[in-house]
């Protein structure tokens, strides 16, 4: 049964929605196109209308609300199956960012405190390339977006694991059996987005610039090289496979030779240092410094290990690897983590590249990181789609031996993410990079 959101409801309710609405913010998105082997960067745009109640959210929290159900509408089997893919490979056909540009052109009180709200939006998303060829050609892709968005949530149409109302725009699928009302008027309505090529074309033959990452990059013979695992269900159970996958990349990396000095032994968050030298095809011998941290990424937590960690991993590394949830956009906010560290200071000089291997890190952290420093200076690789635990580790350990080979002066881009996803057999997560 249709689960209706009464205004006792909804003022519960605002509280759940304000940590996912707060990265939905409506600032200009940038210009800036991303390198993805399996998909395509476009822009879009498009102009509708909202219900929803005024007297607890902004007008634009509440178009920014019913932008983010594309999320789960590009997510849904129906949907991909839809567009000629195979769901199993690929678990969704597009991400949109979150940075959106929303301008609220028209609100319309209505009554019991609801307003109709008129707005339009620009922002980009990261299409399939199997699905995009035929939408830009097209130049629009028509979309089921929530027309009352106090009626909308239905507990059996979502996830069987996160049904919370504030989690409904993500895991929420409109066209599974008997949740196909929720793609059909009245409760939904079809809006066209407007898709366009991006305006700035990135070389195809850009590369990660391991001469620069691994040169003097303000760390001098040093190669520094950050990773943290969060946790995937509990912090202190054993069997944790956040935990189980920090286990197997601490055995790599003695695999490979490193030296390792453990740094903290507790169960809750253990710290290891790893060092080797190795002799580049040039000649040069750098020192490799590997700091890995298992740790509670969630922002949530009281603890301030992780905020701590991540700080100085942004500040001092050449190279950052995060492996662990993204809370919906939270547990990477910049402002937050913050809070608990300190301000951060992004090294403008530095060459760094930042890879966030968590669900659709494109759509929350692309542009946040990238923003902090000049297109020069930082890549930024983010998956367009969900990830797994149970795969992170193998693509992760991939781009490690992309880096840490001796043989190897430097790659494009696209034949190193190509590279990263082989182990998906054929699967994508949208791997990209953007920033460059």
């Amino acid at each position: 049964m249709l689960m209706l959101i009464q205004n006792q409801k909804t003022i519960v309710s605002k509280v759940k929605y304000s940590l996912a609405l707060i990265f939905f913010a409506y600032t200009q998105a940038s210009v800036a196109q991303v390198l993805a082997p399996s998909a395509v960067e476009v822009d879009y745009s498009y102009t509708t209308e909202v219900i929803g109640s005024t007297n607890h959210s902004s007008p634009e929290e509440l178009a920014n609300l019913q932008a983010s159900h594309m999320f789960g509408l590009f997510t849904s089997p129906t949907w991909v199956y839809g567009f000629g893919l195979d769901y199993e490979l690929a678990g969704g056909m597009a991400s949109p960012r979150t940075q959106m540009s929303i301008k609220i052109l028209k609100v319309t009180p209505l009554s019991s405190g609801l307003s109709k709200i008129k707005y339009s939006n620009k922002g980009k998303l990261l299409i399939h390339k199997d699905a995009a060829q035929n939408i830009i050609a097209q130049g629009e892709l028509a979309i089921p977006l929530p027309t009352n968005l106090e009626n909308f949530y239905d507990r059996k149409c979502t996830d069987g694991h996160y049904q919370e109302l504030s989690d409904f725009w993500y895991f929420y699928d409109s066209f599974r059996p008997g949740c196909e009302y929720l793609s059909q008027a009245p409760y939904a309505h079809k809006v066209s987005l407007q898709i366009k090529p991006v305006r700035r074309q990135i070389d195809q033959n850009a590369s990660p610039r391991l001469d620069l990452v691994r040169g003097n990059n303000a760390n001098g013979s040093t190669f520094s090289i950050y990773v943290v695992n969060g946790f995937a269900d509990s912090k202190t159970s054993s069997r944790d496979e956040g935990r189980r996958e920090a286990k197997e990349f601490r055995k790599y990396l003695r695999q490979q030779g490193f030296e390792e000095t453990v740094l903290n032994r507790t169960f809750a968050r253990p710290l290891s240092i790893f060092k080797k030298e190795i002799l580049l095809l040039n000649g040069k011998t750098i020192q490799v410094e590997i700091k890995h941290l298992l740790v509670d990424t969630e922002i949530e937590s009281k603890g301030i290990t992780f905020a701590k960690f991540f700080k100085e991993a942004v500040e001092q590394a050449d190279v950052v690897i995060y492996a662990g949830h993204s809370g919906l956009g939270a547990n990477l906010d910049i402002a937050s983590l913050e809070q608990k560290a300190g301000k951060f200071q992004f090294n403008s000089n530095k060459k760094q590249i930042f890879f966030f291997e968590a669900c659709s890190s494109y759509s929350y952290y692309l542009e946040t990181f990238a923003a902090e420093k000049t297109r020069a200076k930082i890549d930024v690789v983010t998956n367009g789609l969900s990830s797994y635990f149970e795969t992170s580790g193998s693509i992760i350990r991939t781009f490690m031996d992309f880096i840490l080979n001796p043989d190897i002066a430097d790659a494009t881009w696209m034949s190193v993410l190509e590279s990263m996803e082989s182990p998906l057999d054929g699967g994508t997560y949208l791997l990209n990079v953007g920033g460059l």
